[in-house]
Formats: structure tokens, C-alpha cells, sequence
């Protein structure tokens, strides 16, 4: 198949957004298809290739990888400005709502950017399908215009969720605006049972992975240092506070030569706010922040790490639990875990200490260190969470699509 995969978040982008379409953009080439991945240029970058280069760059193009092509945002000084905070009250929720009433979306520079691009793809390329990610409408706004051009059919996907992103007044609107599309595909049951609220069309859960080859066998595990780490977004400084007061309770239970030996490490962009949590703790082990890192770096802090801990919102699945249930080794979380992941982790025989006060932190940190690393090479649970195996059931759900006559060639 040839296909367009729509992404706002250009891949090189230090943030989870561009974690996705990134992936499954390289796990789906794996597979044998041809992927052209459409996103905005990183802040302040040119494009690469111009519209007028377009059609040699993909005639050209290798595609044992996918073709990045990045495009510019162009115009709407307003809704720059918007994003830039820069526009006093009332003029700001004018804007919004114009934006998402007469464009659909409030990302329309980058829209109106890619226009020049959508012709030469749909000329050189030849698109089968195009997919394109909820993180925000204009995404989906590209992938209908180049579905229309192409006249193939486009798929929505939703890693985010809807509710949230989308302010109330405009819900039922635009969903019933994106309502052509022939199918979703979600990050998560969660995900699927909130859309199902808004869209008509069917869903299929794809769940984001890891990569097989790094269900590596794990090394015996060494206690000459104690790490504990602590992953992803904070969202909420109180659930934070409870988790760290729990990792106290744990250290005030060590010996001073057991405390010598433990670090605390945290990976990810609220490095501010863990920072003012654990001031408490400096006198009881080694802090140690990093910010944001690689998916490659974070796995081999996950593995050597007695726990891997993360502060729980109910507004969303959390690819994370995913990304830590790949190293083996037990998670905490902090609040209580929903039911969904909780199945998950319970299939892999991985520990997932679903926390909901202090001291049932301590108590997990207490048999996290005594727990032997699962051995994730073997473990089949774990295999079908890879991005090689939900590609799988992507490619499955794409074919599905164009192997039906009544809705192959409609945009």
C-alpha cells in the first residue's frame, strides 16, 4: 500500500507527539508500504522540500523508509498570536471560535501551508489511504483535503482525547463535520469508549509500543545502586507530592548505607515541578534530573531501575505503562491505575502496583527490590504490544478499508 500518514508533530520534536506516527511510520515501511509522513516543520525551521520539489523528492525517494515532508505554517498572524498568549481576553475567545467554527481547527497556518504540497503527492505518489492523528483537528482537516484531491479514503486516528482538546461548544459540530471518515483508530479502549460518544464510525484499538528488539534478555540484576525512576508528565503537583511522600516513607525505612546507594531519577519535561517535590528527599538519596530523553536512553534507565514509577491522570490512557512494561521490571503508579492497563500488566506477569495512598508506595518500592526482572524476550503478552505486532492489526484494518468496494474509493 501507499499511504499518507498526517502528524502534526514533526518526528525529530522532543515530545511524545511525535512518538506515534513516528513509529508506526517506520514499523509499517517494515512491513513492505510506502509512507509519506506529512507534519509541520520543527519551531522556527524551513521546509526541506519545497512544493515545487515535491514530485522529484518522492520519485527518488528510497522508500525502505518513509519520505518526511515537513511544510511551513503560513499566515493567520492571529492565530499565532493565540498560541503566543499574546492576545487579551475576549479577543482571545473570539478567535478561538471563529477558528473552530468557519476553519475547523485552530491550527490553520499549518493547513494553509501544506495546500501546495497536496496536489504534487497526490499526482507522484499515488496514495491508497491516508491516516492522520487526533492531537489536534487540523490534522484531520489536511487529511480530508489531500483524501479529497487523491479520492481515496482517509482514517482517523485518536490519541487524545476528544473531550479535552475540544471545547464543549464545538464537540458534536466538528465530530459530525469528521463523520465521513471510514474508520478510527484509537490509542486505548479508553480512548474508543469516549469517542463512541461523538463519532458514528467504527473503532479499532492500536495500541503504541515498543520495538521488538528491545524485549532484549535482562542482565542480573545489581543492587550496588538502587535506582528508582520516575517517568512522563507530572499533570497534577498533588499527586506528585503523595507519590514522593511515599518514596520517603520507603527511604526512612532504610539503613544509611542502604539510602547511600539510592538515586531517584526523573525523565521528562516537568523538571521544575519534580524538582520543588523532592527538595525533601536530598538529604536521603541522590537526585538525579534529566529532562527529556530518548525512547532508547529511557528503556535502559527502566531496566536498571528497582521501580519505574508515574503519576496517573483518568483523562487518558498512558502510553507509558507500555514503554515500562517492555523493561521488565515493576511499576508504580500513583493514583489508582483504571482497569485497562491493570489487564494489560496482569497478561505480562509484569508488577503493577496500583497505589492509591503513601504507604502503599513504600510498600511497593519494598517489594520491587526483591523482585527478580521478568524475562521479556519470552513473554508472548508482551510480544503483542510491539510496534511490529500492532502494525499488524493497523495494516489489517487499512486493508479491510480498501478491499471493500463501497468505501475504497471514497474521500
Amino acid at each position: 500500500m501507499r499511504l499518507v500518514f498526517v502528524n502534526h508533530c514533526h518526528p525529530e520534536a522532543p515530545h511524545v507527539c511525535a512518538t506515534r506516527m513516528r513509529e508506526f511510520s517506520q514499523a509499517m515501511t517494515m512491513l513492505g508500504h510506502e509512507i509519506i509522513l506529512l507534519t509541520e516543520t520543527l519551531q522556527g525551521m524551513t521546509a526541506e522540500t519545497t512544493p515545487e520539489q515535491t514530485t522529484k523528492k518522492i520519485q527518488t525517494h528510497n522508500f525502505s523508509v518513509p519520505l518526511l515532508l515537513a511544510v511551513e505554517p503560513k499566515g493567520h498572524t492571529l492565530i499565532k498570536k493565540l498560541r503566543e498568549r499574546k492576545l487579551p481576553w475576549g479577543i482571545r475567545q473570539a478567535v478561538i471560535i471563529w477558528y473552530f467554527f468557519y476553519h475547523k481547527g485552530v491550527f490553520t497556518d499549518w493547513r494553509t501551508g501544506s495546500q501546495s504540497y497536496l496536489h504534487p503527492i497526490a499526482e507522484a505518489f499515488k496514495p491508497d489511504l491516508i491516516w492522520a492523528t487526533f492531537l489536534n483537528t487540523d490534522a484531520w482537516n489536511i487529511a480530508k483535503d489531500l483524501a479529497r484531491i487523491s479520492k481515496v479514503p482517509w482514517v482517523g486516528d485518536i490519541k487524545d482525547p476528544w473531550e479535552i482538546y475540544i471545547p464543549a461548544l464545538f464537540r458534536k459540530f466538528l465530530a459530525n463535520y469528521f463523520n465521513n471518515c471510514l474508520a478510527l483508530s484509537t490509542f486505548s479502549n479508553f480512548n474508543s469508549n469516549e469517542v463512541q460518544k461523538w463519532f458514528k464510525s467504527p473503532t479499532t484499538v492500536i495500541y503504541s509500543g515498543f520495538w521488538a528488539n528491545q524485549q532484549e534478555p535482562i542482565k542480573a540484576f545489581s543492587l550496588d545502586k538502587i535506582n528508582i525512576s520516575l517517568t512522563g508528565g507530572i499533570y497534577n503537583d498533588r499527586s506528585l507530592y503523595e507519590l514522593i511522600q511515599g518514596v520517603k516513607i520507603w527511604l526512612e525505612g532504610l539503613t544509611s548505607k542502604e539510602r547511600s546507594k539510592v538515586y531517584l531519577t526523573y525523565a521528562g519535561h516537568d523538571t521544575e515541578a519534580v524538582k520543588r517535590a523532592t527538595r525533601e528527599l536530598n538529604n536521603l538519596c541522590q537526585i538525579n534530573i534529566i529532562g527529556f530523553i530518548s525512547i532508547k536512553e529511557l528503556q535502559k534507565i527502566h531496566q536498571n531501575s528497582i521501580a519505574n514509577m508515574y503519576v496517573k491522570i483518568y483523562s487518558t490512557f498512558h502510553h507509558k505503562t507500555i514503554e515500562m512494561l517492555s523493561a521488565g521490571r515493576p511499576i508504580i503508579c500513583y493514583p489508582k491505575e483504571n482497569s485497562e492497563a491493570i489487564d494489560i500488566a496482569r497478561a505480562t506477569n509484569i508488577d503493577l502496583h496500583s497505589c492509591g495512598t503513601a504507604q502503599e508506595i513504600s510498600r511497593a518500592l519494598s517489594k520491587s527490590l526483591n523482585t527478580q526482572s521478568n524475562k521479556v524476550a519470552e513473554n508472548e503478552h508482551l510480544r503483542e504490544l510491539t510496534w511490529n505486532y500492532q502494525a499488524k492489526k493497523l495494516e489489517l484494518l487499512f486493508l479491510s478499508i480498501l478491499q471493500n468496494p463501497e468505501t475504497s474509493s471514497r474521500g
